[in-house]
């Protein structure tokens, strides 16, 4: 009789699931297909991480409830699963973010936001 295998195309998700002690499924763990659109890959798990505490369906369900790690503030998939939420809000960020320019003359640097208005560099500049 063939063990329940659950699975997931979210990476993040993935490592979490790994982080956890949930096994990869011993034939399958990784299923990857190609397509004029790229590689995707499938991870595939056991039901029951190897302590037996935590369960990967709940686990699934956790990953995808926005209150579950409040709720659950001590469990340990609370932590793995903020930091990977935290990690691509601040991705988010950085993409966001405009990048700085730094102008060196002599032996004084400006720094200024590309975003920065023609006056405000101008401003910047005469300083220099």
């Amino acid at each position: 009789m063939r063990t329940q295998t659950f699975s997931t195309t979210d990476l993040a998700l993935a490592a979490a699931l790994a982080a956890l002690g949930i096994p990869f499924d011993d034939n399958h763990p990784v299923v990857s297909t190609k397509s004029t659109k790229g590689e995707h890959f499938v991870f595939l798990f056991k039901a029951v991480s190897n302590c037996g505490k935590f369960h990967t369906h709940d686990m699934l369900k956790a990953w995808e409830c926005e209150t579950w790690h409040t709720e659950n503030p001590e469990h340990p998939f609370a932590y793995v699963s903020c930091a990977f939420k935290n990690r691509e809000a601040l991705l988010d960020k950085v993409k966001q973010s405009a990048p700085l320019i730094v102008v060196p003359k002599g032996d004084k640097l400006a720094i200024i936001s590309a975003n920065a208005s023609p006056e405000l560099q101008t401003a910047i500049f005469s300083k220099l």
